[in-house]
């Protein structure tokens, strides 16, 4: 089954979402609306290798109705017969047949139904009032997808992880055949004597091991090559490089200019070393990736290095995300807080009032969580979710403006 290449990525990669594609469907619209205060959120952690989800009542379903009834018990008569409608529209769902992945995340509302099966964990977590998409946001900030290219001289195999989920998208072997490079009746090549070298067995030898290394650094190249197009095919952002120093340092110089931009690091991974030896020590590398990313990211908060500035604190965050002035916008994972939003006008305010100050309407209280995504999204704005007590100190958020 010999190779004489490396092929690039084909459409078996596919078959099942990326969790890079959360929240990037069209359907995005009706769960960021600032519009509707009646969305149940739902995430539920439905790992089918823990004991209490094998039961015949998975402890997620139990959960489940049970968080949906408590959180029932502080609403209004008519928004509590709304929730009650939602829940056994969700429990029926739960009843139907058992997730496929390791994370449920549901939205339901009148006439509103997103269901999102992940192949990660979630922690157990209900909202009702604005769509809560916390959680999918974490989820896509903390896994992010990375190509890991690991190349010896004579094969090379592209995996992508998530930081914890790898899957092995291409693992084509080139084999070098040193029966087609044989030379006839044991005299040197032509090219060898059109240079004055002798027909000697040592001037073969050395002419047998140039050929090998010439055939190494093509296939060096066409790995590199495949690689760069896989990455893109992919939609990966990230690219880390394995093997024995001259093999990785070699592609590295190799990768087409796109590719080369997205390398964070490189492994050092000897000969015949497989995957799950590896997998910790590229793990690693990716981790730090993220530290220096998410400290990148405050640093140029508190330099104030955005297009137009840059603003910290809860209150001067509000204020720009209103002006539609964020080009940014970065949290802790762990932010929390409370605000209230006009849903006709969408003013929103961290004060209690009873009234919005803009068309005189009724506010309605959220989680500071369920706030930042919608308003991110009026912006055009990125989100990233920082590891937790980053930005503690500015009360958990700020934003980069893209102008003053």
């Amino acid at each position: 089954m010999a190779q004489s290449g490396v092929t690039t990525v084909s459409n078996r990669l596919e078959r099942r979402a990326r969790i890079s594609d959360l929240l990037r469907s069209a359907d995005v619209e009706d769960l960021l609306s600032l519009g509707r205060a009646d969305v149940l959120s739902l995430h539920l952690d439905t790992d089918p290798t823990k004991p209490e989800n094998q039961r015949p009542e998975p402890a997620y379903r139990i959960w489940a109705r049970k968080s949906v009834l408590e959180l029932a018990t502080g609403l209004g008569s008519s928004e509590r017969k709304r929730l009650d409608e939602l829940a056994e529209r969700v429990d029926a769902r739960l009843r139907e047949d058992r997730p496929g992945g390791r994370g449920l995340v549901l939205y339901a509302a009148d006439g509103l139904w997103r269901e999102y099966v992940l192949p990660v964990g979630v922690e157990n977590r209900v909202r009702y009032g604005f769509a809560d998409l916390w959680p999918l946001l974490w989820v896509r900030e903390a896994y992010t997808p990375y190509g890991v290219l690991l190349v010896h001289r004579d094969h090379a195999r592209l995996w992508v992880t998530h930081l914890g989920e790898a899957e092995l998208v291409e693992d084509e072997e080139f084999h070098l055949d040193p029966s087609q490079w044989r030379f006839a009746s044991g005299k040197p090549p032509s090219f060898a004597k059109g240079m004055g070298m002798p027909a000697s067995r040592g001037a073969q030898r050395d002419t047998f091991a140039s050929r090998v290394e010439d055939h190494v650094r093509r296939f060096w190249s066409r790995v590199a090559s495949a690689a760069g197009k896989a990455v893109e095919e992919l939609g990966v952002g990230r690219l880390i490089v394995g093997g024995p120093p001259e093999a990785a340092s070699a592609v590295c110089d190799l990768l087409p200019e796109s590719a080369r931009r997205k390398l964070v690091g490189t492994v050092s991974v000897p000969p015949q070393e497989e995957w799950p030896a590896v997998r910790e020590r590229v793990l690693e590398v990716a981790r730090e990736d993220q530290r220096r990313r998410h400290h990148e990211v405050r640093d140029r908060l508190r330099n104030g290095e955005g297009p137009g500035g840059a603003v910290l604190g809860p209150e001067a965050t509000l204020d720009a995300l209103l002006r539609r002035q964020v080009l940014v916008l970065a949290a802790d994972r762990d932010v929390d807080g409370r605000a209230w939003l006009c849903t006709g006008c969408e003013f929103a305010t961290l004060r209690p009032d009873e009234r919005c100050l803009t068309c005189g309407a009724g506010l309605v209280e959220a989680s500071w969580t369920q706030v930042l995504p919608a308003l991110a999204w009026r912006n055009d704005a990125q989100v990233v979710l920082l590891e937790p007590g980053l930005l503690r100190e500015h009360g958990g958020v700020g934003a980069l403006l893209r102008y003053r």
